[in-house]
């Protein structure tokens, strides 16, 4: 009888998705909580439908910059794939540091990858100017955070940019694509166009995967 009722909490937590978040402590909460219902499922925490997937998503990521010998810094690291990605795949990068709100995100990664993940705000705890070489932030946004989610990510794109000595890549979520209330999205050029502006001229959008995701890389020349 238990067992049965845990496994419906699992299946409703894997569908359960808030239309809004007050901040983001209030969305690493949830996935604090995610980690803890999802345990053995590491794809249902981090919601990829797959690994392949995430795969997917990370190559067309770090095809964008030449990281050897950079320093890399991935902000929303969740559970640390990307890291696994990038050992993978025999990149030789200088240093790799994850970073993410959710305590249970960083336990994990840590438990899984090493010592390479903390938990830091980097808006409320800011690296220095041009710290990292190149800077990434995949599939984290996607959520209204705050009542303004916009100006929310535009606060967050624009202090990662700071950080990064060659540039920055993200992904987000372009609209019509699938029928979720909870999704944060934006059309992939007005993004790319939005960068441009306030980033950077160099923008280069790909919007070939084939899914709800694309990528935007942005470089600081």
């Amino acid at each position: 009888m238990l067992s049965k009722l845990w496994s419906r909490v699992r299946r409703r937590m894997a569908l359960y998705k808030p239309k809004r978040f007050r901040d983001h402590y209030e969305y690493a909460a949830f996935f604090d909580a995610r980690s803890i219902v999802l345990a053995g499922d590491d794809m249902a925490i981090l919601e990829y439908p797959s690994e392949e997937v995430q795969q997917k998503i990370f190559r067309h990521a770090v095809e964008k910059f030449e990281l050897t010998d950079r320093k890399i810094l991935d902000v929303g690291c969740g559970l640390g794939y990307l890291k696994k990605y990038l050992d993978t795949h025999g990149v030789q990068y200088r240093s790799y540091l994850g970073i993410d709100l959710s305590e249970k995100m960083v336990a994990g990664a840590r438990q899984r990858f090493g010592p390479y993940f903390e938990r830091r705000d980097v808006l409320e705890k800011p690296f220095t100017e041009g710290e990292f070489d190149v800077v990434f932030l995949l599939s984290v946004l996607g959520y209204p955070i705050s009542d303004n989610p916009f100006g929310y990510m535009s606060a967050l794109l624009r202090e990662l940019f700071r950080v990064s000595r060659e540039g920055l890549v993200f992904t987000h979520l372009a609209p019509g694509r699938r029928q979720e209330p909870s999704d944060f999205t934006v059309a992939p050029e007005d993004m790319a166009d939005w960068c441009r502006t306030h980033l950077s001229p160099h923008v280069v959008l790909d919007d070939t995967l084939g899914l709800v995701t694309y990528v935007v890389a942005v470089r600081k020349v």
